[in-house]
């Protein structure tokens, strides 16, 4: 019987446990290049087999005793010896002749036939004896960190790995120290599951390092477990930076899943080989179509070959009001928007007046002449070539993942092949494009607001502001002018690859070499790439959200059969978010259109939008109208645009609410003066006289009048008061007047000059007592 050299070499021995194919088995005989197995499971049979095929297998794995999977074996790397100092060197090997002499008894530069010596025999002592036994002597001779524990640590590094092993557990400045690399690989496992969790400190990672440590090697634990000190160690020596534990979510995702070096450009030796497609913020506020400051969205598509912008479209970002699944007004980029940007690729973008001259196709380095011979539409184009995309890169949102961009995608023959999730690098030309363009276009546009709000300037929303199509127009002609025509890094020239070339001139070596076909999409064919809705016509016709079109060709297809079998009567209506004003139906038995317009399209005098329509709706659903009243709403989009076309009003101050914080109870409850008081019986009420004639004009009176008192002068010198009431004849002496009383003032005022007058109070004693007693109360006195 004889052990063959690939048996060995794949860490078969006599009596070794593996896992073949799903069973479990034990080594019998090693013959050559067979190997004969021994079934260890019940209903099991015993096998014989070629080594290579054995150790081959996929499942192949060698078991402990308790038939648990032990670590593959590994081939010494003796060239790490090289890079030791001599006297590094000779530590290890002085370490090695002690553990080998542990384990055979004599050590390994022992004559042949030599004996063990005293403590060291295999036979006589057990493995604890020796360790101990050696412990004793290395101290002895000077060893430091000699213990029987730190001995048989060294010793399983050593028999595991071999001199690698005691290199990492003697040597300092060891990739990993001294540290288990199956701690370090759960180190790192846990390190990749909090990616995607909310940020935490180093010291979670390190419980969490214990917590899994502890599963996965319990028996072991106390031996391999690090301290904390050690665990920081070992994140500097794996290079994790331990404030990028705090890291924005987003960031630590990317970060993870970045591209890997060496690193490898994204390459197309075609145009339209492969375009990619993607949205980002654009950084600048613009005037919405409602008068008001909008953040902006950019969905752009470059061409990877020549590195040209082939569509580029701003759309405002605006969140939606109302309840979650019934808001209105919300605005942003959407599947429609994709596919506009694809059929404005498709087309050469025409030169708009003020442009400057360089901007235009023909003062360019592409071959004008030979594409208005192609194409005529080409003639007055700006600097922009036209480039059929053949398969497109996006994303998985929502827009790029919808049944309407897949469709129109399908028709013009255009592959989309999704990017990986959290994978920048599978579309990173466009994402750095992004950049470019934040850096060389965004920040020179008045209403530049930074990357986040950390960095926007004050008051940035109060100053001069482009409207939504101006930004549109400004971005238009800075791709024609400069982003087409400068060289870029990354296009080099086929002839003198040391020289960078624009986007335009690659584009002009590329086409020379394959040519051009133009696609001319016809207004016929334009609609289809519109989204759509199956309705059925009624004699109202077709209603659209909360808007209805009718037409007299619409009529005929009123309560028709459209013949697709499961449509029933329903027909496919097509409609434009940017131009609601009218739908198409398509005849499908005659590949025609029919047009219909919006019923009450006279009472908006401008043009309108989508957007436009759900804002007014709003603002008459917030005045308590009805989503359904369109006369109203429409009435509603002509004041919005009129207001938009005015803008601001500039003489009205603005008045900020009052900012009052959260709500308290302050208010400290006061005592009813009335409680207890019971409400006056009307029958016991006295009705007050009444006064005969004008109230001013007795008041200014030189003699009294009814209802008021007049002192008469009596012999003895005191005055005789008198009430003269209704129908009392006056006095016939002379009437001595108590000043002058007047209107004037409060009623306060009033009743104090007349408060002197004890006549007064004379008389409603007289007449009232219990007023007279009232009256004392009040004032603390008698009269």
């Amino acid at each position: 019987m004889m052990q063959a050299d690939t048996g060995e070499q794949a860490g078969l021995r006599l009596g070794a446990r593996l896992r073949w194919h799903g069973g479990t088995y034990r080594v019998l005989v090693l013959q050559g290049a067979e190997v004969q197995l021994g079934c260890l499971d019940e209903e099991g049979l015993d096998a014989r087999a070629l080594v290579s095929v054995v150790v081959g297998a996929d499942d192949f794995a060698l078991l402990d005793e308790d038939l648990q999977e032990l670590e593959q074996e590994q081939v010494t790397d003796t060239s790490r010896l090289s890079v030791l100092s001599e006297a590094e060197l000779k530590l290890v090997r002085d370490w090695e002749r002690h553990l080998r002499e542990i384990d055979d008894g004599v050590p390994p530069d022992a004559e042949e036939g030599a004996v063990p010596r005293p403590g060291y025999d295999p036979d006589r002592f057990t493995v604890r004896q020796r360790l101990a036994a050696k412990a004793a002597e290395m101290k002895a001779l000077g060893f430091r960190h000699a213990s029987a524990g730190t001995i048989e640590r060294r010793r399983r590094a050593y028999q595991s790995r071999g001199v690698f092993g005691l290199i990492r557990e003697i040597v300092p400045g060891s990739p990993w120290g001294r540290t288990d690399e199956r701690v370090v690989r759960l180190l790192l496992a846990e390190l990749k599951a909090g990616l995607g969790e909310s940020d935490g400190d180093a010291s979670r990672l390190y419980e969490r390092l214990q917590a899994a440590v502890r599963r996965e090697h319990e028996a072991e634990y106390d031996d391999l477990m690090i301290s904390r000190a050690t665990f920081y160690r070992l994140l500097g020596r794996l290079g994790i930076n331990v404030a990028s534990l705090h890291w924005p979510t987003d960031r630590r995702l990317d970060e993870a899943n970045g591209a890997v070096p060496p690193y490898t450009p994204t390459f197309a030796r075609r145009l339209g080989e492969q375009v990619q497609i993607d949205s980002t913020g654009l950084d600048i506020i613009a005037i919405g179509d409602d008068g008001r400051p909008v953040q902006v969205e950019l969905t752009a598509a470059i061409d990877v070959a020549s590195r040209t912008i082939i569509g580029a479209m701003i759309v405002p970002k605006v969140p939606g009001r109302g309840p979650r699944g019934r808001r209105l007004g919300g605005r942003a980029t959407r599947s429609f928007d994709a596919v506009l940007m694809l059929a404005q690729a498709l087309a050469p973008m025409p030169a708009r007046p003020g442009w400057s001259p360089r901007a235009l196709a023909e003062q360019s380095e592409m071959p004008y002449a030979d594409l208005v011979a192609c194409d005529p539409r080409m003639a007055g184009a700006t600097a922009r070539p036209v480039i059929r995309p053949r398969m497109v890169i996006v994303d998985h949102g929502k827009i790029f993942n919808s049944e309407h961009f897949d469709d129109v995608c399908r028709m013009l023959r255009i592959k989309v092949r999704p990017a990986r999730e959290r994978t920048a690098t599978d579309k990173a030309i466009i994402e750095s494009t992004f950049n470019a363009i934040k850096r060389r276009f965004s920040q020179y546009v008045t209403g530049y607001t930074g990357s986040d709000l950390k960095r926007r300037g004050k008051h940035v929303a109060e100053g001069p502001l482009w409207s939504l199509n101006e930004l549109q127009d400004l971005l238009d002609q800075w791709i024609a002018l400069d982003w087409q025509q400068k060289p870029h890094d990354g296009l080099r020239s086929p002839f003198l690859p040391g020289l960078t070339i624009s986007p335009n001139r690659m584009y002009a070596a590329l086409v020379a070499a394959e040519g051009h076909v133009p696609l001319v999409l016809t207004p016929h064919e334009n609609r289809k790439l519109l989204p759509f809705t199956r309705l059925k016509v009624t004699d109202k016709g077709v209603r659209i959200g909360n808007r209805t079109y009718n037409s007299e060709a619409l009529q005929e297809y009123r309560n028709r059969h459209s013949g697709i079998p499961g449509q029933g009567k329903r027909w496919q209506i097509r409609y434009s978010p940017y131009a609601p004003r009218f739908v198409w139906l398509w005849d499908h038995t005659k590949d025609d259109w029919v047009e219909a317009e919006f019923i009450h399209q006279r009472l908006i005098s401008d043009e309108w939008t989508q957007w436009t329509w759900e804002q007014a709706t709003l603002t008459v659903l917030e005045d308590g109208g009805h989503k359904e009243d369109q006369r109203r709403i429409a009435r509603e989009v002509s004041a919005l645009r009129e207001r938009a076309r005015k803008g601001p009003d500039v003489q009205r101050p603005r008045v900020p609410s009052l900012f009052t914080g959260p709500v308290l109870d302050l208010d400290v409850p006061q005592a009813d003066p009335y409680e207890g008081v019971p409400d006056p019986d009307p029958a016991v009420v006295v009705r007050a006289p009444s006064l005969s004639g004008d109230a001013a004009r007795i008041l200014s009176a030189g003699w009294p009048g009814p209802g008021l008192m007049a002192a008469a002068s009596r012999p003895d010198g005191e005055a005789a008061v008198e009430y003269a009431c209704e129908g009392d004849p006056a006095p016939a002496g002379p009437v001595e007047r108590y000043g002058s009383l007047s209107l004037h003032g409060s009623a306060a005022d009033v009743f104090d000059r007349l408060h002197p007058r004890t006549p007064i109070e004379r008389w409603s004693a007289d007449s009232h007592p219990s007023l007279d007693d009232a009256h004392d109360e009040e004032d603390g006195e008698e009269t």
